[in-house]
């Protein structure tokens, strides 16, 4: 029978939603719900084919190759589907499914999906590419027959040809192309290289953008000249129909970072060090999925530092700063929201509402390799005592918990007086913004800078309502009154930022210098600190420092020019600061937030130069707007 439920649920996931509506009120009209309890097998290895393909509604599957240890290939949950391979093929089942909890599925027999294949095209390509993008398909056997002592990556390195890790056509250019237009192509397409080619089209050389770094920006070559004076001639080649393992040995044997693939002596694409990386699990999105099907918190103490890992070989690859950031945000969010899962299972759920927020760097979404970790609890307002004492008697069981968990996952500590010594990190919603507003006017700096860095909390688990609450009451008390408004203001237009370099020093303008360049204090804090007061001043909800100057420029408070200008300075900062960091990383020093001016190039003294002429004119964007302000008050 037709439900409306049914037919919103196929409306909203793929390749349903690609259907017309017709098609999906036949799929509705033959559909069947089918429960199967956890632990339950659904498909045997080996075993009968599927005789129908079922989308998870409630719950979820594994699906997972025998052997003396089960190897796991995938999940599966809501919106999920699963059975189309072995329902096709009609042979046997590929591998074996089993819910891994009460799994409630939609069921489409067999004769309707084969209807549907041949009217609707794009329904079985979508399987079809969803499966083989994956290697699942084609490695099933490979797999279970390796030893059991390689890991999952490795085996996909000996049984996935190297024409499979080509995702599309190499991207060309005639070998007479200018290094400006050169660039531009590989800007447009976002790529890290491009082919160059003869007027037979034969492979010339290549360039990458290491070499528009390393010979043409660092040397100022003018970029009106052609691209094969800086192209590289001894290209490296492997055929389509060798392993992964065999074209990632040419690599390491010649060097290389990119290698072209031909089939047929034909050029049909290029492969980089981070398409293996990606085959190997050490994707983002491998991490996520290991972080999620964890079971306990002994299984995660190693994650943290393969989050490291994936962002140092991300930055190497050239991914840009702003979105290595991203990524170690949103793995690190996902770490933090299993543990803190975990550690509610073990100790147990209050009965009252609360939210576990992050703050600082972690609340802007701008973790470096080094950024400290800041945390707190907030929970409503309590008027019983023996409510209080509860809560209190939770949180502080919680929290002492959590810190064990970071211990052994290597995580680093978080401070449990985040405003002093008689202050906690758990407490009502009401003291947190009273003590907040108190230490806003301190004359304590350390207080008042912490101060300031919990406006920019947001919330990782629970009632989020809570933390955006505190944030508006905050915002709207400091702006109405001038003493806590003014402190601010004149907090932030009292930073200065150096003006630049004498030989190895860095100069401010009275004249003084240091061998040590702090990006953090003398460059990011100075972006973060003036687009957070003018977020207060204009009520933005936002708390990432990109997202806050995004908000500003729509409604009008900042310019186009210098819209651009802050963001490219926050990169290039931040850049400098990753940099830096997976340096001291790699060297097994102690991490830090300071550059010595001697270690950097000229352009890249030039560049921060001309960040230290931009900050000012933000400063001075912020004055104008505070004065605006009071002056309509």
């Amino acid at each position: 029978m037709i439900t409306e439920d049914s037919i919103s649920f196929l409306k909203s996931i793929p390749p349903f939603q690609f259907l017309d509506s017709s098609t999906i009120k036949i799929i509705a009209d033959n559909l069947s719900l089918e429960f199967f309890p956890k632990g339950s097998m659904i498909l045997v290895e080996d075993g009968p084919p599927s005789d129908s393909l079922r989308i998870v509604k409630k719950g979820g599957v594994k699906i997972y190759l025998s052997s003396d240890d089960d190897m796991v290939i995938d999940f599966r949950s809501e919106g999920d589907s699963f059975g189309y391979l072995s329902l096709i093929n009609g042979d046997k089942s590929r591998a074996n499914i089993q819910a891994v909890e009460d799994t409630l599925c939609y069921v489409i027999p067999k004769e309707i999906i084969l209807k549907i294949i041949n009217t609707e095209p794009v329904f079985g390509e979508y399987f079809m590419k969803s499966f083989f993008k994956n290697y699942l398909d084609k490695t099933y056997k490979e797999m279970r027959d390796k030893n059991i002592l390689f890991k999952e990556g490795e085996k996909l390195l000996y049984t996935t040809l190297i024409k499979d890790l080509v995702n599309k056509g190499a991207i060309t250019a005639p070998v007479d192309t200018t290094i400006k237009d050169a660039a531009g192509i590989m800007s447009r397409h976002g790529i890290s290289s491009i082919v160059l080619l003869d007027r037979n089209d034969i492979p010339m050389g290549i360039i990458t953008d290491r070499d528009l770094r390393d010979k043409v920006v660092s040397k100022a070559v003018d970029t009106a000249g052609p691209v094969k004076e800086i192209m590289s001639p001894n290209l490296v080649t492997v055929d389509a129909g060798k392993t992964c393992f065999d074209a990632l040995a040419t690599m390491i044997k010649f060097n290389i970072h990119h290698l072209l693939v031909t089939e047929n002596k034909k050029l049909i694409g290029v492969v980089t060090n981070h398409d293996f990386m990606i085959l190997q699990g050490r994707s983002p999105l491998s991490i996520l999925k290991n972080i999620d099907r964890q079971t306990n918190a002994e299984d995660l103490l190693t994650i943290y530092e393969k989050i490291s890992y994936i962002s140092v070989m991300l930055l190497k690859e050239g991914v840009r700063t702003n979105h290595i950031m991203r990524i170690i945000t949103e793995l690190n969010d996902r770490l933090l929201k299993k543990i803190i899962e975990l550690s509610i299972e073990e100790i147990g759920n209050p009965d009252y509402s609360f939210a576990f927020f992050v703050y600082a760097s972690e609340g802007r979404k701008e973790q470096t390799f080094k950024s400290p970790f800041h945390c707190g609890i907030m929970y409503e307002n309590i008027n019983s005592y023996d409510q209080k004492q509860e809560i209190e008697a939770f949180c502080s069981k919680f929290i002492r918990y959590l810190q064990s968990i970071f211990i052994k996952c290597g995580l680093p500590f978080f401070d449990i007086h985040p405003l002093g010594e008689n202050t906690h990190i758990y407490r009502e919603i009401s003291e947190w913004e009273n003590d907040i507003i108190n230490c806003l006017n301190s004359s304590n700096r350390i207080r008042a800078f912490k101060a300031r860095t919990l406006l920019d909390a947001r919330t990782i688990y629970g009632n989020e309502s809570f933390v955006t609450s505190l944030r508006d009451r905050l915002y709207k008390r400091i702006m109405k009154d001038e003493k806590f408004s003014s402190a601010l203001y004149i907090h932030e237009t009292k930073q200065k930022s150096p003006v630049g370099f004498f030989k190895h020093f860095v100069m401010d303008s009275n004249g003084e210098q240091t061998k040590q360049f702090n990006v953090k204090e003398k460059g990011i804090n100075q972006i973060v600190d003036a687009l957070r007061a003018m977020a207060i001043m204009f009520n933005i909800d936002e708390t990432s420092t990109l997202e806050r100057l995004d908000v500003l420029f729509r409604r009008g408070h900042i310019p186009s020019d210098l819209r651009n200008d802050i963001a490219s300075s926050l990169e290039f900062l931040f850049h400098l600061l990753l940099q830096h960091q997976m340096i001291e990383k790699e060297s097994h020093m102690e991490l830090d937030d300071t550059i010595d001016p001697g270690t950097m190039s000229l352009l890249e003294k030039k560049t921060l130069k001309e960040v230290f002429q931009i900050i000012p004119v933000l400063q001075v964007t912020m004055d104008n707007a505070f004065k605006r302000l009071k002056a309509m008050a």
